[in-house]
């Protein structure tokens, strides 16, 4: 009983491990193709906005702060 009980916990790990690892993977990815871009700052500042984190208004904030717009 208990050696199962292992083994399903270890198994829940390793899934868990593994969704880690393919989230990091395609942010790697994104990362790469918005640097490859030549506008990087823009599409990751878009990718941040596109994503509804629970700190939006923040991240909102911080971006209005680096980019100024003078006319």
């Amino acid at each position: 009983m208990a050696d199962a009980r292992t083994i399903k916990s270890l198994r829940i790990k390793i899934r868990d491990l593994e969704e880690r690892l393919r989230a990091v993977e395609k942010e790697q990815r994104n990362i790469r193709e918005d640097i490859l871009s030549g506008t990087p700052e823009e599409r990751m500042q878009r990718r941040l906005l596109e994503k509804p984190p629970k700190n939006i208004k923040e991240i909102k904030e911080k971006l209005d702060k680096e980019i100024k717009i003078e006319i």
